[in-house]
């Protein structure tokens, strides 16, 4: 995926054309994946034609499948956190109002979201998600006036939120998302809000010791 890929393509999608060729052809894999079809036994020649656009501008807007997937995946995640106020962000962290807030708004885009988790390879998941989860950390640190987290420490970080969100997803989605938000939530946050914190924390008494 292209680096900062949250910040690009605005100018592309102020054309009605692009916007419409590109929905019609995210609406073709999302129709396919639905229909029981795997992601790997589609091609874009498929694709193409369900959208009714050429091969040609298909890799013009989408690149490929893969990019495609990803692309959906960032964009889905970049709505979502854009609804994340900052003050859900000020640690400690007090109840499960940000986690069931995200979990109610992949409830809401399950339309999207059930297929591709389901359809998908979770490796399509992990550098959109990540790249989210890199700017989420950006904020929570300028919120809190935290010291930023060295890049390893940061890289192993957002990579194991990425995979709990993929395998809580996961399991929703094939549950047929019958689990109540606010019990997921109570969940995820023990893994994740509290060890977020206590890395955060760690990292702010190393720096103050070190000076």
């Amino acid at each position: 995926m292209t680096q900062n890929r949250l910040l690009d393509d605005s100018s592309n999608r102020l054309d009605p054309r692009i916007a419409r060729s590109e929905a019609a052809i995210r609406n073709a894999l999302l129709e396919q994946l639905r229909s029981g079809r795997s992601f790997t036994s589609l091609t874009v020649s498929e694709i193409a034609e369900h959208a009714d656009v050429t091969r040609k501008t298909f890799y013009a807007r989408v690149g490929s499948l893969e990019q495609l997937v990803e692309r959906m995946v960032l964009d889905l995640f970049k709505d979502i956190s854009s609804q994340i106020d900052d003050r859900m962000l000020i640690m400690p962290v007090v109840g499960n109002t940000l986690s069931i807030m995200v979990l109610n708004q992949c409830e809401e885009h399950k339309a999207v979201l059930a297929p591709l988790v389901r359809r998908c390879s979770a490796s399509l998941f992990m550098e959109p998600l990540s790249e989210v989860l890199g700017h989420m950390l950006a904020r929570v640190t300028d919120v809190n006036q935290t010291p930023k987290l060295e890049p390893v420490e940061q890289a192993y970080l957002v990579a194991t939120i990425a995979s709990v969100i993929h395998g809580v997803l996961s399991v929703w989605v094939k549950r047929g998302f019958c689990d109540a938000p606010d019990r997921i939530a109570n969940f995820a946050d023990t893994i994740l809000v509290e060890g977020l914190q206590k890395i955060m924390q760690a990292g702010g008494s190393q720096s103050a010791s070190s000076t």
